[in-house]
């Protein structure tokens, strides 16, 4: 039952986003393929931004490498099939599946589930910068939306998004502490890590977040937007936390999200929105879906077997 709710939500979310989506660039034909002529114009923009797309990957690399140490030492190549045979993996399936079953069977570990564990902390490292810059776009985006009911907001930037980021803390706090038979397999290895391994994963997390930033930014700074730089990186936080909090099918509905929590923040600012989404769609295509393919070519390499 909760399950056919789930699917039922999932679903429900995908049309609406996907609806929204089609109804902004209808209202902005000309806006949204204006926007693609603008990129045509700025070449040197558009490669820089495709040269990051590498160095962004390669944290996520780094990540994987450094967070299975705890039980087995991996090469920057055997790394390299895990994460990107995730991203070909995990474009057709939700929530990420994809992705962990792509760096399980890249290991040749004789009990390759107690990389579950240490993927779990990759990912809430990675949740760290995104609930700390999301939620101050949240306060934002709320302050914005509700600024003509005068309703006041207590909280402070700083204050609401770390409370975000101790909840994420206490959450894995919790799940660390939980010495129940089905999951200590997978617990064990992550009681293993050194302060200093969790800070290298949080450092390297905050980079590729910073990175990503950056490629939005560029590409948004071809559009001319009347807003500063600020509210632009707001805008891509945004982003990040409805990404990372909505529930999505596959890639179909992930990209939507993407474009739609973009288009739905700075709509707050009266922003035109149709060049907004195009830009997200460039940026999904270098980030995503080019990986994604090549991706495709280390999915053989996984092995269902371990040694």
């Amino acid at each position: 039952m909760k399950k056919s709710l789930l699917i039922i939500l999932k679903l429900f979310v995908t049309i609406l986003v996907l609806l929204f989506l089609y109804e902004k660039i209808s209202e902005d034909k000309s806006g949204f393929v204006s926007a693609f002529y603008l990129f045509s114009d700025n070449l040197p923009i558009l490669i820089l931004v495709l040269l990051l797309m590498p160095l962004n990957w390669l944290m996520e690399i780094l990540k994987w490498k450094f967070s299975i140490e705890p039980i087995t030492h991996i090469s920057i190549s055997k790394a390299t099939v895990g994460v990107l045979a995730g991203v070909a993996l995990g474009f057709v399936t939700p929530h990420a599946v994809g992705d962990y079953f792509a760096k399980v069977f890249s290991l040749t570990h004789n009990d390759r589930k107690k990389a579950l564990g240490l993927i779990l902390v990759s990912r809430m490292m990675q949740m760290l910068p995104t609930a700390f810059f999301g939620l101050i776009a949240f306060y934002i985006y709320s302050s914005e939306s509700i600024a003509k009911f005068d309703i006041p907001i207590s909280f402070s930037y700083p204050i609401l998004s770390l409370l975000g980021v101790l909840l994420a803390v206490l959450f894995l706090i919790l799940f660390l502490n939980r010495n129940h038979p089905k999951v200590l397999d997978y617990i064990q290895p992550v009681r293993m890590m050194k302060l200093k391994l969790i800070s290298l994963l949080a450092g390297l997390s905050i980079l590729r977040y910073l990175i990503f930033s950056a490629q939005f930014l560029l590409l948004l700074s071809v559009l001319g937007l009347k807003i500063n730089i600020f509210m632009q990186f707001m805008g891509v936080a945004f982003m990040f936390l409805a990404k990372s909090i909505l529930p999505t099918f596959n890639f179909l509905s992930d990209l939507g999200i993407r474009e739609f929590s973009v288009a739905l923040f700075f709509e707050t600012l009266e922003v035109d929105i149709a060049p907004i989404i195009a830009s997200g769609l460039i940026l999904w295509l270098i980030n995503i879906a080019l990986p994604a393919f090549i991706g495709l070519f280390y999915i053989p390499k996984l092995k269902l077997k371990s040694a």
